[in-house]
């Protein structure tokens, strides 16, 4: 469980820093802490992928989707 959406935290920590973790955190309404334990469902992949293209302007690369 939570296993992608942990890589989008720290994906969004590389590239955007502590204040892209808090936008994607409010984004989602699913903050890194809970990220583990939350589902890696269809709707929260997208919701991340989203919220992470949102913040960056830029698509989510293929490795961190796998």
């Amino acid at each position: 469980m939570g296993e992608r959406l942990i890589k989008y935290y720290k994906y969004i920590k590389e590239v955007a820093g502590y204040e892209g973790m808090i936008d994607l955190a409010t984004t989602t309404k699913i903050p890194s802490t809970k990220a583990a334990l939350a589902e890696d469902s269809d709707e929260n992949i997208e919701l991340f992928k989203s919220a992470i293209t949102k913040i960056t302007g830029e698509s989510v690369p293929e490795e961190i989707n796998s």
